[in-house]
């Protein structure tokens, strides 16, 4: 049984259809595929594994920097079909991001520290 896990530790038991752009797993309804498209954010797609859950800490592929693109599904027979299509971040769309967290960390530390300073 393989098994995608996220950087949040969240687990996904996935079909050997899945490729490094694209996840492919089995639901039984349309409000499942949903919640687990939520957990596909950046950052949680910013290191995942592809895992044999037989196996002790069988890693079959490792991966980073990646990003939601869409899903599509299929249902037949009450079982519903997902696919996820994800992609690789470029260096400059990873680069990019930890400037802009960086630029936020710097943000938050000023507004603080006007606080300080106004409310003296």
């Amino acid at each position: 049984i393989m098994k995608i896990k996220l950087k949040d530790n969240t687990e996904l038991t996935v079909t050997d259809a899945c490729t490094s752009t694209s996840i492919v797993a089995e639901f039984i309804s349309a409000e499942e595929i949903e919640d687990f498209r939520k957990k596909l954010t950046d950052e949680n797609l910013s290191s995942f594994a592809y895992v044999n859950d037989e196996e002790e800490s069988s890693v079959i592929g490792e991966y980073q920097n990646y990003t939601f693109e869409s899903v599509t599904y299929a249902e037949k027979e009450n079982i519903f079909v997902a696919t996820f299509n994800i992609r690789q971040l470029s260096n400059i769309e990873v680069r990019l991001a930890a400037i802009e967290a960086g630029q936020t960390t710097q943000n938050d530390a000023i507004a603080e520290m006007s606080e300080v300073i106004y409310s003296e």
